[in-house]
């Protein structure tokens, strides 16, 4: 198995953003999709042997980093690759001098929660009703890693 993480742009972006609307209820459209190649975000694919597989995009904002979406298809979960991506997002973070990452999460996506507690993020607020669902609406839970930073 040979895993490469490569950086997303406009002409290498449509696997990754089919992953990102199959694991999302309401996806972003392709146009806000591909206006994360701008100089501020980061956007990267993982994939293994020459299949892309999963996906991270975030935005670099001067100190903080929000982490805006990170996914992998659903036939490769269970293998440790959301942590692969996840690793790569933080190195690129340092890289960048970043103090503190933000992200939020659907209050039911356990997994992705505990990804993010595993790697040191912590709950800072729940925003009741955030998300639309099937059903209604569901809570958002507001998520930070400081790197480095004191506060």
């Amino acid at each position: 198995m040979i895993l490469n993480v490569l950086k997303l742009n406009a002409q290498n972006y449509y696997q990754a953003y089919s992953i990102h609307c199959n694991g999302h209820s309401h996806p972003w459209s392709e146009s806000v999709f591909a206006d994360c190649f701008t100089d501020n975000y980061q956007a990267y694919a993982l994939q293994q042997d020459n299949t892309v597989v999963g996906l991270y995009v975030a935005l670099f904002v001067l100190d903080e980093a929000t982490l805006m979406d990170i996914g992998v298809d659903a036939s490769y979960r269970g293998r440790g690759l959301s942590r692969v991506l996840m690793s790569h997002f933080l190195a690129q973070c340092k890289a960048s001098n970043i103090h503190y990452v933000w992200l939020e999460v659907r209050a039911s996506n356990f997994a992705a929660i505990g990804l993010y507690e595993a790697f040191g993020f912590e709950q800072i607020e729940r925003r009741k009703g955030y998300y639309k669902t099937q059903e209604g609406q569901e809570d958002a839970l507001m998520m930070r890693l400081a790197l480095g930073a004191t506060e």
